[in-house]
């Protein structure tokens, strides 16, 4: 029974993406696109985060707001620093914060939510500034109701999904070449690594992805960075460096466009030395982690719980 449901589960998600998203992108074009695109995000977030929003607490980081979830208790074993994805331009903060207690219930350790600035009213690099912000202000005890003396880098973990997945790569690779410590490991659930589109399943997967187009492309990267060069590393993390980064786990779905952005990415680290690692989850939608109903959402958060548990009790 549980898996004819699961099935019914993810044939309807199916179903209801590629009817109603995907044809989306392609009447995207113009500057009403953003707009349009929000107010479809809003009426998914409710859809999905409908039910099941965690108890949160709200605060304020060195300017940025977010919230905590899991009670101040949780923080003495550690934080989870959770960057949310949505072109760089959306944010839906029912479903992140639903994911964000999946997470919490996984790991034990206490989860932040920030919401950095968003394109078009801020373009690159404010969103990497902002997070850049929230995670100094953490290691100097900067953030109320945060760790009582600041916290450990090696009691933290950073994760994103698409857009904050290239955030979270972005920042590290910052925060290394300035010689800031590290968190002990990250977590990249269907990251975007390489603005230009040099990944071939962004042609090869057009056709299988349940959500995206091509027509994806152009539209985000000119609200994000307009008149930017996209292989700035701030922008695309797959072509800057990749040497002295802490482990990485990357979730990927073999039927996104997205997936060779993983893969090559995963290349890119082991060739410089760094742990990662690589699942590719079989034809799922983009970060599916954000279905919770999905039997494969929980197997993969099970996965990434375990992952970062192995990592932050490893660091000495």
């Amino acid at each position: 029974m549980g898996n004819w449901l699961d099935r019914c589960r993810k044939l309807l998600l199916r179903l209801l993406l590629r009817a109603l998203l995907k044809p989306l992108w392609r009447r995207l074009a113009g500057p009403e696109g953003i707009r349009r695109l929000r107010a479809h995000a809003a009426r998914a977030d409710r859809w999905v985060g409908g039910g099941r929003d965690a108890a949160v607490q709200s605060v304020q980081l060195e300017g940025v707001a977010g919230c905590w979830i899991g009670d101040a208790a949780a923080a003495q074993h550690g934080v989870l620093l959770y960057l949310h994805g949505g072109g760089f331009c959306v944010h839906m903060p029912a479903t992140y914060r639903a994911l964000g207690a999946a997470l919490q219930q996984r790991t034990g350790l206490r989860v932040l939510l920030p919401d950095y600035r968003l394109a078009p009213e801020h373009p690159y690099p404010a969103g990497l500034d902002d997070v850049e912000r929230v995670y100094t202000a953490l290691l100097a005890n900067a953030v109320a109701d945060g760790p009582a003396e600041g916290l450990d880098p090696r009691r933290c973990c950073i994760a994103g999904d698409s857009a904050g997945g290239a955030l979270a790569l972005a920042l590290l690779q910052r925060l290394r070449d300035r010689g800031l410590p590290l968190p002990a490991c990250a977590v990249l659930l269907s990251p975007v690594t390489d603005l230009c589109g040099g990944s071939p399943s962004w042609q090869r997967n057009e056709r299988s992805d349940w959500m995206f187009t091509l027509a994806a492309q152009p539209l985000l990267c000119e609200a994000y960075a307009p008149g930017r060069d996209l292989a700035d590393p701030g922008l695309s993390p797959l072509l800057g460096h990749w040497h002295g980064l802490p482990p990485l786990a990357f979730h990927v779905s073999s039927s996104e466009m997205l997936l060779d952005d993983s893969v090559r990415a995963v290349e890119r680290a082991r060739a410089a030395g760094v742990a990662a690692e690589l699942r590719i989850w079989p034809d799922l939608p983009h970060v599916f982690q954000v279905a919770l109903s999905l039997r494969d959402a929980q197997r993969s958060l099970d996965e990434i719980g375990h992952f970062i548990a192995r990592h932050l009790k490893a660091s000495p």
